[in-house]
Parts: structure tokens; C-alpha cells; sequence
């Protein structure tokens, strides 16, 4: 196993790709949090696209991960739309639901972490996931498209 992954290395793979380098002690699911949290930091923040970033949770989670399946040790962003978990509040992108805390787990979160995904944050999406471009005020404005700044991601794809 080489020192540490590289976020170009990370980026240049997908989620199975991911999965692989695991399976072959290739890099450790600590190292590929580390990769999504630069990430979310250097490309998230100013593209607006995450909300309830929570670098403490997901290091905890990578450092002490036994979850198995697919997509064991990979880490993942749960989409603001009111999902239920107990890790991360939600707001649907709207101020009326701004920090609402659940004390319930949805079973497709639980099916997620089981598949061995790691969450670490949501993404934010348009006021109740219902407009045509993701442009909230609770989250600060539009979710820019990482290909194209001068354009929104679009309704629903921006979560």
C-alpha cells in the first residue's frame, strides 16, 4: 500500500474503482475519506454543494468502518431531501425545515451504510426539492454546475 491517496488518484476513479483499491489494500477507507473531505472543502464549498458537512463523523466513521458489501469503506453524500438520519440534519434546502434532527434512520440510509458507503454529508438541493435550478436561500444561493460555473446544476440533479 503506497503512504496515502492522492485526490487526483481519488477522482480519477468511481465508486467501484474505489471499492477495488480496497479489496487490494491499495488504500485504507480513512484515506479515501480524507480524499472526499479535501475535496468537499476545495471543490464543494465554492461550487455550493453540500450543506451539514460533518469532517468529524465521516473521519470516525472511515477510522473504525466493518461494514462489508460493495461499496465497503467508500465515502457518500446523502442528499437533503429530508432523508431520515441521526447523524445528519436536514433542511430541504428551505429555512422552514432549517437543522431538523431525526431520531429515526430511514431503512434506504441504512441500506446505504450497509452496501458500505460512508456518509459524511448532504447535498444541498432547491427550497423542498422543487424548483427547476437548485437556487436556495437557505443555502446560500445557486449549486453552480462544475462544468459550466455560469450555469445551475438543475432541479433535482443538484442533490
Amino acid at each position: 500500500m503506497q503512504d496515502f491517496m492522492r485526490t487526483e488518484e481519488y477522482e480519477e476513479r468511481d465508486g467501484l474503482g474505489l471499492a477495488q483499491l480496497l479489496a487490494h489494500n491499495e488504500t485504507t477507507p480513512a484515506e479515501l475519506m480524507a480524499c472526499a473531505l479535501e475535496l468537499a472543502s476545495t471543490r464543494g464549498t465554492p461550487l455550493n454543494a453540500l450543506t451539514y458537512v460533518q469532517p468529524d463523523t465521516g473521519r470516525g466513521l472511515a477510522a473504525d468502518w466493518r461494514q462489508r458489501g460493495a461499496f465497503r469503506g467508500i465515502p457518500f453524500i446523502l442528499k437533503d431531501s429530508g432523508l431520515p438520519s441521526r447523524r445528519f440534519p436536514s433542511s430541504l434546502g428551505s429555512h422552514l425545515f432549517n437543522d431538523t434532527a431525526y431520531d429515526i434512520e430511514a431503512t434506504l440510509a441504512e441500506r446505504f451504510e450497509a452496501s458500505g458507503l460512508i456518509p459524511f454529508a448532504r447535498s444541498t438541493v432547491s427550497e423542498l426539492c422543487m424548483g427547476p435550478s437548485t437556487e436556495a436561500r437557505r443555502n446560500g444561493g445557486a449549486t453552480l454546475n462544475p462544468r459550466a460555473l455560469d450555469r445551475s446544476v438543475g432541479g433535482s440533479s443538484g442533490g
